[in-house]
């Protein structure tokens, strides 16, 4: 279908303002916030509502236009990038908080709410939530739990996806559909394992593939009365691992801020929150665990309460050194240090100039993350990143490992891995029973 009729259609749905085909519009959704290469949209729909969502998938499935849904743009691994011959949705216009319900403790949202709208209003009202991502306030709550969302509280909540009580979704058909209590028609969402199985879990982590998610009711916490910060650095990885592991399996209730992983040390800082007398109970706690181990330095709290109060704004400078290719995946504590020096030994074999090597200690399993930065137009460094994160996409699953965020980088890898598995085989199974055209985000994550 030529450009002017899908504008055609489309605006029919949304109205002339929200959908265009103008180049210098098309070219800002060419990219996310990675290193894969361009992907030129034919068009750009903004719609404003679940039903004009719906009414959009109705006329892609019905003239086999493949959609590529879209937050805010900075995933890294290219899965809000259109496919050939495609649209890109944005959601940005489902930008309301629906509902705060005190009573029962969760908050309704749309999927184009940003993470800074949506702290900002809860704390206001003395309440939280329990994960939030480690990147930029511009983060929409839909991308996130698309993931499956981990950062900032992981190994106190979890995951974003264990925070999700229901959602509403698009399905490539164009139906409508509710999960968790909320699939009667008579109930709120308020329990998420109810009715039957747990098709919330089917739209957490799929990125699209199965469906774009337009609504989503998340747990909420009451407001901590402290928040108590510390630094520590630990001069050898093993036991800064160890350190990880204990914190996780006596449930002390703590974050990790993201470790700087460094040849000669681990840099990482501790998040105490809650009521007074709990806070210094657990400072306590959390303190003699850690500096029981040799080689560990405590630095205060000064430089944590600053990075905290400026978190937000370390993800831009971060990519000081330009922009950056990343690697992100799960592994058990077990193999955490050993899934670190293969990823350093990667990074030194092809010569990287500029990286960061990050961990996120969770309950069970800990994100592994490599960020291999350059500036555009350096084609030489460019090629040399490509292939490391190919090799290191390759190596991760080899040695067990789990991506996080997929999008269409990692397909081939997950693809030479688990086509043949009965995961695979009933994840495509599902892929083309609900997308019987193939048209809902084709390739990412391998489906």
């Amino acid at each position: 279908m030529n450009g002017e009729k899908m504008v055609h259609e489309l605006s029919q749905i949304v109205g002339p303002k929200y959908v265009t085909v103008e180049e210098f519009i098309l070219r800002t959704y060419t990219n996310d916030f990675g290193v894969s290469l361009p992907r030129r949209p034919v068009a750009v729909v903004r719609p404003g509502s679940t039903d004009e969502i719906g009414e959009i998938m109705k006329f892609a499935h019905k003239n086999k236009v493949p959609v590529s849904p879209r937050g805010g743009g900075s995933a890294q691994e290219g899965g809000c990038q259109a496919v050939e011959g495609g649209i890109v949705l944005e959601t940005l216009r489902l930008n309301q908080i629906l509902h705060i319900d005190e009573e029962n403790a969760t908050v309704t949202v749309q999927a184009g709410v940003t993470f800074g709208k949506l702290m900002n209003s809860l704390e206001e009202k003395g309440w939280k939530i329990g994960v939030a991502p480690s990147g930029a306030l511009a983060g929409t709550v839909g991308a996130h739990l698309s993931r499956p969302g981990v950062g900032w509280g992981n190994i106190k909540y979890v995951s974003q996806g264990d925070q999700i009580l229901g959602v509403k979704a698009v399905l490539p058909t164009g139906d409508v559909v509710n999960t968790g209590t909320g699939a009667n028609p008579q109930a709120d969402t308020f329990f998420r394992y109810a009715l039957g199985p747990d098709l919330t879990g089917l739209f957490l982590g799929a990125e699209g593939a199965y469906g774009i998610v337009t609504e989503a009711t998340l747990r909420l916490y009451p407001y901590p009365e402290e928040i108590y910060l510390e630094r520590f650095i630990v001069r050898d990885r093993g036991v800064a691992i160890k350190i990880f592991q204990e914190i996780a399996i006596h449930n002390l209730t703590c974050y990790i801020s993201a470790p700087l992983v460094n040849p000669d040390y681990v840099l990482f800082d501790i998040n105490i929150e809650g009521y007074h007398d709990e806070v210094a109970l657990r400072k306590e706690r959390v303190r003699d665990l850690i500096l029981k181990y040799p080689g560990v330095e405590l630095r205060g709290a000064e430089e944590p309460n600053k990075f905290w109060s400026y978190r937000w704004y370390n993800t831009g400078m971060e990519f000081k050194e330009g922009i950056a290719g990343v690697v992100n995946f799960f592994l058990p504590f077990d193999q955490l240090d050993g899934g670190l020096r293969v990823m350093r030994e990667i990074i030194d074999r092809h010569q990287i100039k500029n990286y960061v090597q990050q961990v996120f200690p969770g309950p069970s399993a800990s994100e592994v993350v490599a960020l291999l930065f350059h500036f555009p137009g350096d084609e030489e460094e460019y090629h040399k990143i490509r292939a490391a994160l190919d090799e290191m996409m390759d190596k991760a699953l080899e040695m067990g490992g789990a991506p996080y965020s997929k999008g269409r980088q990692w397909a081939p890898y997950l693809k030479k891995y688990l086509a043949d598995t009965g995961y695979g085989k009933l994840a495509q199974a599902i892929k083309t029973a609900v997308d019987p055209n193939h048209i809902m985000n084709p390739g990412v994550a391998g489906l």
